[in-house]
């Protein structure tokens, strides 16, 4: 099977798998009700993100067979899985945070020992820094999951990005494996963007995001990325998800109880369609992010200090606008 119809026939998969998730969902009672620190206003059913996983497991591993990285087969996906399975029962039955960082943590230091016993990465600082980001964008992910749409389109605009990035240094491999996480997230997407018919769930947030760590860890240890350049990626969340937890804990909240202080949360609250929400992150993306992203790849020697110079202008632009917004819903 060629690789356009691999990508054709995942995101196919899941669109499918991802409507019996949510027949499933509904058939159990799985339903997010509507609340103060909830930007839904109906009951929806939850855990759709289960198709979205499965169809990237088995586009990857199945049907594109050989042509995929050992890094994906032998170390990222065992822990995909792990992941995803720990998110389906927390669909279900709420697991303790506890539990869920020890998981994490896990499954984060296993994809490190096999990346540093197969060479892709080594050293101490580059192991440490390498574990934080995995664990932290497994976790932002889940955390910028409360808009309809906005995990899916963020899915689909890192996974062309990589598959761009992959390209440019001749890692056929891992651009079909970016392609396939793109047309997963793809697939999803028309049961969640608009009128939501299912939300993707810890399932899928989960999973996805410790995906997207573990390819951007991989093409940053491989020398197919530039670290400055994988940082950029998801910039976007990483702003939005940081700024909003490091506020909290100043302010000493519980920073993982639910809440809407997001700024993609607070937009909502101000009477924003979810759609328009979702819009204006893409937007940012093409606008700000993919160029800066350009003139890092064109210009290495100033990649690190285009990194800085978005980082701080985002981190400010997040302020002045939540500072503009107010504050809603604070958990305690």
């Amino acid at each position: 099977m060629n690789d356009p119809l691999v990508i054709a026939v995942t995101l196919l998969m899941s669109w499918l798998l991802t409507g019996l998730a949510a027949w499933y969902a509904s058939r159990m009672g799985l339903l997010d009700q509507p609340g103060d620190r909830h930007s839904h206003a109906q009951p929806t059913p939850r855990g759709g993100g289960a198709g979205l996983v499965l169809a990237l497991l088995l586009g990857s591993l199945v049907l594109a067979g050989d042509r995929i990285p050992d890094y994906w087969s032998q170390c990222a996906a065992p822990g995909v899985v792990v992941l995803a399975l720990m998110g389906w029962w927390d669909d279900h039955r709420s697991l303790s945070v506890r539990l869920r960082l020890a998981v994490q943590l896990t499954v984060s230091i296993y994809l490190l020992w096999c990346a540093a016993s197969r060479g892709w990465l080594g050293g101490a600082v580059p192991l440490l820094v390498g574990g934080l980001f995995v664990i932290w964008m497994t976790n932002l992910y889940n955390f910028m999951d409360g808009s309809n749409g906005m995990a899916g389109l963020q899915g689909i605009f890192a996974g062309c990005v990589m598959a761009w990035l992959f390209h440019l240094s001749g890692d056929s491999g891992s651009v079909l494996l970016a392609f396939l996480l793109a047309a997963a997230c793809a697939g999803f997407l028309p049961w969640n963007l608009g009128r939501p018919r299912v939300f993707m769930g810890d399932v899928g947030s989960v999973a996805l995001g410790f995906s997207i760590g573990a390819l951007l860890l991989y093409g940053a240890a491989s020398g197919a990325i530039d670290p400055p350049v994988a940082w950029l990626v998801m910039l976007l969340f990483l702003t939005d998800s940081t700024m909003t937890l490091l506020t909290r804990v100043m302010r000493r909240e519980r920073w993982y109880n639910a809440h809407r202080q997001h700024l993609y949360q607070r937009l909502i609250v101000r009477g924003w369609p979810h759609g328009r929400v979702a819009m204006l992150y893409q937007a940012v993306n093409l606008a700000l992010v993919l160029p800066a992203i350009g003139v890092a790849v064109r210009f290495p020697a100033v990649a690190w200090a285009v990194a800085l110079v978005m980082t701080l202008m985002f981190a400010c632009g997040w302020y002045l606008l939540t500072r503009k917004i107010g504050v809603f819903a604070r958990a305690g």
